[in-house]
């Protein structure tokens, strides 16, 4: 007994010893002291009833559970099944998914599950029994028949009208986390919608409309959709988050994401609905805390990514705008000394700075900074004498009279003119 499953061990390396114990129907503890006291030696063997010998002799290799095929070994490829069963219901379009899922035994769920995974091109494998159902359909088994509306059903139109409102509100709203909020079955909901969608005059249950209906807000991880948020908006805070020490797995913590996905994001800038809903989330939580991260700091500022403070919530999303209070390399900034205060303050308190190094990163000197926060105070004007007009026209009057500077041509003229006037012999003193 113990060399039968040793020798089906060996044959399967890769399946454990409580599959094989599973599949005869005995307790892996049971076969597992079983195989130790066997390799202790003959002195150790055990002994077991009779009824459990018979059970693991019986097992067969070919009845094991293998990786490439589950359900025992009893699964077929679900392709040509689900094939059929999606030409049914584009030859009939009054047919539902529910009803063939009905008539050929198997569950709503493992149908549509199965009908997508076929649809989209991934390998999907179902019970070899269900297959055969699903293919006897419209031959050896009849289809089901149209039948009317029934009693406890509404029209569909309002509750589709309902999620994609909803969806158009909401990120990350999609159709099954509006039936977990609404308490409704994901694939039932999902399958009514499909249905109205083939065929207008089928319904939906009432129950699950009335529940679908009374859902107006979604809870997180759905969040209310920013239309005015840009994806350079979505890039700047994620820098601005690392630039204050949160390292991207701690970003992506805060939502339903990864860090891969975000550096995703940074790398190629275009975002998928669980990274904007994680980012918005976490600029909401981080973006004014300090992070737990040295190393992220410093990469930061290696990168001169501009701080949270850098932005407010009009100039993040555009493209066009520069950041406020941070200095851009090869471009003369203009500080004004509030904005420099705000800065300085978040650079001390919340990244633990040191005011050299502060002033260091926003290209500032220890001089220009002091005259922007302690700029000189405006010398004093004296107002001027209450009659000065009186004390100017007192000097104008007292002052002697200024003789006029005479130039040469003028001596010249009074010479000739002298000349003419005196008598012959007359001599004139030089002036």
């Amino acid at each position: 007994m113990t060399e039968h499953i040793q020798g089906l061990i060996a044959q399967r390396p890769d399946l454990p010893v409580a599959a094989i114990a599973r599949k005869a129907g005995v307790a892996p503890s049971t076969l597992k002291s079983l195989l130790t006291d066997a390799r202790r030696g003959p002195d150790a063997a055990r002994t077991v009833s009779r009824a459990t010998a018979v059970r693991l002799l019986a097992v067969a290799l070919d009845g094991l559970p293998h990786r490439d095929r589950g359900y025992g070994g009893r699964s077929t490829n679900a392709a040509p099944a689900l094939r059929r069963i999606r030409a049914l219901l584009t030859a009939h379009p009054h047919l539902s998914q529910a009803a063939l899922a009905r008539a050929a035994g198997i569950s709503l769920t493992t149908l549509a599950a199965a009908l997508h995974d076929v649809d989209v091109g991934r390998p999907r494998r179902i019970q070899a029994a269900a297959a055969d159902r699903l293919l006897a359909l419209g031959t050896r088994t009849p289809l089901p028949e149209h039948a009317t509306r029934r009693d406890n059903t509404v029209d569909a139109q309002p509750v589709a009208d309902h999620i994609r409102a909803l969806q158009v509100r909401y990120d990350r709203a999609s159709t099954a986390f509006i039936a977990t909020v609404a308490g409704v079955d994901a694939s039932t909901l999902a399958s009514a919608l499909i249905d109205h969608k083939r065929d207008g005059r089928r319904g939906i249950n009432t129950n699950i409309a009335r529940r679908v209906l009374a859902v107006r807000d979604l809870p997180p991880p759905a969040f209310p959709r920013r239309t005015h948020v840009t994806e350079i908006g979505l890039l700047r805070r994620l820098r601005g988050m690392c630039a204050v020490g949160w390292p991207l797995p701690a970003i992506a913590q805060a939502d339903a994401t990864t860090a891969k996905s975000l550096t995703d994001f940074a790398r190629t800038g275009i975002s998928t609905p669980a990274v904007r809903g994680a980012i918005l989330a976490a600029w909401d939580r981080l973006a004014h805390r300090p992070g737990p991260s040295a190393q992220a700091r410093q990469r930061a500022a290696a990168k001169a990514w501009n701080p949270p403070l850098a932005w407010d919530e009009h100039s993040i999303n555009d493209p066009d705008t520069l950041s406020s209070g941070t200095r851009i390399p090869g471009r003369s900034q203009h500080w004004d000394p509030s904005v420099l205060r705000h800065e300085i303050a978040f650079f001390t308190h919340h990244l633990g700075l040191g005011r050299p190094e502060c002033l260091r990163h926003l290209g500032l000197s220890t001089r220009r900074a002091r005259q922007l926060l302690h700029p000189p105070p405006p010398a004093p004007t004296t107002p001027p004498p209450r009659n000065e007009h009186l004390a100017v026209r007192r000097v104008r009057d007292t002052a002697p009279p200024v003789r006029p500077a005479r130039s040469s041509t003028d001596r010249s003229v009074m010479r000739i003119a002298l000349s003419a006037r005196a008598p012959p012999g007359a001599r004139f003193l030089r002036f």
